[in-house]
């Protein structure tokens, strides 16, 4: 096929398609400049690196797509790759590319059909943290918690040191519900994980577990007193004060917490029972 014929083939496709040799960037069609974020009358992506174009994350994807090209020889594709063009404003494109061997200009040359799936790969992600995440507080849910929780024993097994967990019930909640409507009582719960996670470390793991329960992951913490963890969560929640509607004043939290080593012999289900029940006998000890 001349070069002209292919051009005229893929001018007015609306699949993206660059033409690459030695990693430059030697054709584009509308389409393509659209995907990477470039207006007709702009600077395009033509005598570009194409890895100029690409995340960083991306690149060592990006080279292995263009080896297979090579090696699948002309008028074959080599397998479906997805990368992410990177656009001047900043945001991403991400793309489905079909990389296969061509002609251009007389010499090989590499040509990239890309579908745009960003919309797809994001309404997916989105998904995934719908189905993970609490909706009212955005704190990962039971079923994420445990299977990080998992991961943590297997952690554990390599490292010797488990997790400890926190269970932390908020004191009244049932009560504020009743005199303040179930409105007051989300910003509770709102503001109750804000803080616990803003003690917590990057590493550990803070879940809304259900109702008023939250349940905080804390791993490797070989030098941490139990007791001085406990202060922790209970310092960040206690005292924090939640503003009623019209001004009328405001609700102070207190929270119990539960803490106990993980036992990685037991199910999740019981180490949790075991916390849950440490919480109580602090709650009934400090009531009376």
């Amino acid at each position: 096929m001349q070069d002209v014929d292919y051009r005229r083939l893929v001018e007015d496709s609306p699949l993206a398609t660059l033409l690459v040799r030695d990693g430059t960037v030697l054709w584009v069609n509308p389409a393509a400049r659209r995907v990477v974020g470039v207006q007709p009358a702009g600077p395009g992506p033509v005598g570009s690196t194409l890895e100029s174009l690409v995340h960083p994350d991306d690149r060592e994807g990006l080279a292995s797509a263009l080896r297979a090209a090579l090696d699948a020889g002309p008028g074959r594709d080599a397998p479906p790759a997805e990368w992410r063009f990177l656009r001047p404003d900043g945001t991403a494109a991400t793309v489905e590319v079909v990389a296969s061997e061509v002609r251009f200009e007389g010499a090989p040359a590499t040509a990239l059909a890309c579908w745009d799936v960003s919309q797809h790969v994001e309404r997916h992600r989105d998904l995934v943290h719908r189905a993970t995440h609490d909706r009212l507080t955005g704190l990962p849910n039971r079923s994420l918690f445990e299977d990080r929780w998992s991961q943590a024993r297997s952690r554990a097994r390599r490292t010797g040191r488990g997790p400890v967990v926190a269970f932390c019930d908020v004191d009244d909640l049932k009560q504020v519900n009743d005199e303040h409507g179930h409105l007051v009582g989300d910003e509770v719960l709102v503001a109750v994980a804000r803080r616990l996670t803003a003690v917590a470390r990057a590493e550990d793991t803070v879940a809304r577990y259900g109702g008023d329960e939250f349940v905080v992951l804390v791993e490797g913490p070989a030098r941490v007193e139990p007791a001085a963890l406990r202060e922790r969560f209970r310092g960040a929640v206690s005292g924090v004060q939640v503003p009623l509607p019209g001004g009328s004043g405001s609700v102070t939290l207190t929270c119990s917490i539960g803490l106990v080593d993980d036992d990685p012999d037991a199910p999740i289900a019981e180490v949790l029972a075991r916390a849950d029940a440490q919480m109580y006998r602090e709650k009934r000890a400090r009531r009376s």
